[in-house]
């Protein structure tokens, strides 16, 4: 399958694979600790997007999820260049690794070269990964230990997305809050076999710290930085409040 160059605009996106056990080999450079989902609305317009995601990149961010329902694929095919583009913009004015993921669109992912987050009823994990190969990161939502311990047997994904953890107005199609304690419940899961996890839904500067002692690899947020005057500054500031939730959970 052709891939283009995009892949190598950032220095992040780097090859990995699993070890002889099925275990997810996560690249040794991604920093989940604060990870970005875009919403074109909330950017201020496709065009906007990729300025947001330099911006938060810059403030500290390690991961950026490009989401747009709406687009087709030719539109969003050109926003995911220009959001891995900016993402190599930032990597080297930062000095810092980031990675970035597309949503859903596991066509676009493999056509070039990223990696792709996929929900229970977008294309399956196992699909994902027999498109991607062991090159490429596979993300996966779960909203229920059920679908955690599922994801834990299959293991096709190397990140699970978990939430949402409080209601929000960013996904329609959200399932009932988890809590901090359902979060906790689908995390332990995760650390069975080594897979990353985050926490999404809700998290804003009021709520990231509800979320101390919660073993999640790092915190998700849309509005937070997306809707956001600043979002450098945002980015900064939930990095910052990250980095101190996070503390706690590592040694639960």
């Amino acid at each position: 399958m052709a891939r283009c160059s995009v892949r190598a605009v950032s220095r992040g996106h780097r090859p990995h694979g699993r070890d002889r056990r099925g275990r997810p080999v996560i690249p040794p450079t991604t920093d989940f600790s604060l990870y970005f989902v875009t919403d074109t609305a909330l950017c201020g317009g496709v065009e906007r997007v990729p300025h947001v995601v330099y911006e938060a990149v810059m403030g500290g961010v390690g991961v950026v999820q490009v989401r747009d329902k709406e687009l087709g694929d030719s539109e969003f095919s050109v926003l995911a260049k220009e959001c891995a583009k900016a993402v190599g913009r930032a990597e080297q004015d930062s000095g810092r690794p980031a990675h970035l993921f597309v949503n859903d669109r596991l066509n676009i992912a493999a056509d070039l070269g990223l990696n792709v987050h996929v929900g229970q009823s977008d294309a399956a994990a196992k699909e994902a990964r027999r498109v991607l190969g062991r090159d490429l990161m596979v993300g996966l939502s779960v909203s229920s230990p059920d679908e955690a311990r599922a994801a834990v047997a299959e293991r096709y994904a190397d990140v699970l997305g978990i939430g949402p953890v409080w209601a929000t107005p960013t996904k329609n199609d959200a399932g009932p809050p988890l809590g901090p304690d359902g979060v906790t419940a689908c995390a332990a899961f995760a650390r069975t076999v080594g897979l990353a996890s985050v926490a999404i839904g809700g998290i804003n500067p009021s709520t990231a710290t509800r979320l101390a002692g919660v073993p999640v690899d790092g915190l998700c947020v849309v509005s937070a930085i997306a809707g956001a005057e600043d979002p450098r500054h945002a980015a900064a500031e939930m990095r910052r409040l990250a980095t101190m939730t996070l503390m706690r959970g590592r040694d639960s």
